[in-house]
């Protein structure tokens, strides 16, 4: 009898683990940035906004300021720049995103960032949000490739601006630096269904490497999460 009470908690144990596991992914929210312009030219502004949410490119929950690690970005010429014009866009009460200004100033890549961590808790586990995108004003490819050093992070191994419907787009997924074999999934602004969340999924080998099917044009994020709440993002526009 004792037995059999010693089994049973264990397979109850062993149930709700699985449960909250299952609950934590399909719960979990996604940090990316939401671009108004991902071709400006030289002299314009874009307006980059930070959105924590499930269904790009729609906001969620508003995440301020002083809980994001940097929110910046790589100039064409390599600098780390701090982004330092920032308010609030609020939809509701406690929907939003956090937005964020940077002036053209010159002709080539720009490639936006910020993030989120949270240590984890006797009810939460530990979660660390990552989000990317690409600016690109004229041509030019420097920095496209250049990691900012994410724990969990997507490199684009191609210019946007080269690949167009029906190509690929090649990218390289890390984890603490090293090549990470996942799952990345992948969709666009305008994408609905009732049945699939995303219309592309693809694995990355073991040197990290995948290719992302391009249907279609538009703005489009890739994303990724390993370890339950740890996730990264890629935001870019394919013309």
């Amino acid at each position: 009898m004792e037995g059999n009470r010693r089994r049973f908690s264990l397979f109850m144990f062993l149930i709700s683990v699985c449960f909250s596991f299952y609950a934590n992914q399909v719960l979990a929210h996604d940090l990316w940035l939401n671009v108004d312009n991902h071709c400006p030219r030289v002299g314009e502004k874009s307006q980059i906004k930070v959105v924590f949410g499930h269904n790009f490119p729609y906001y969620d929950i508003l995440i301020q300021r002083n809980e994001l690690g940097d929110f910046c970005y790589f100039s064409p010429s390599g600098e780390k720049k701090e982004i330092t014009k920032t308010w609030e866009d609020r939809q509701g009460e406690k929907a939003g995103a956090l937005a964020g200004e940077i002036t053209i100033d010159q002709e080539g890549t720009y490639v936006v960032s910020s993030y989120r961590k949270k240590k984890g808790d006797k009810e939460h586990v530990a979660s660390e949000k990552y989000g990317k995108s690409i600016i690109i004003a004229g041509k030019g490819n420097a920095n496209i490739n250049r990691p900012f050093g994410h724990r969990i992070e997507i490199i684009p191994l191609k210019n946007p601006q080269e690949v167009k419907s029906g190509d690929s787009l090649p990218v390289k997924i890390l984890f603490e630096g090293k090549p990470l074999s996942t799952y990345l999934y992948a969709t666009y602004v305008g994408y609905y269904s009732e049945d699939e969340p995303f219309p592309v999924v693809t694995k990355s080998n073991e040197q990290g490497d995948a290719h992302i099917i391009i249907s279609r044009p538009g703005i489009w994020m890739v994303v990724s999460s390993y370890k339950v709440d740890f996730s990264a993002s890629l935001t870019f526009e394919i013309k």
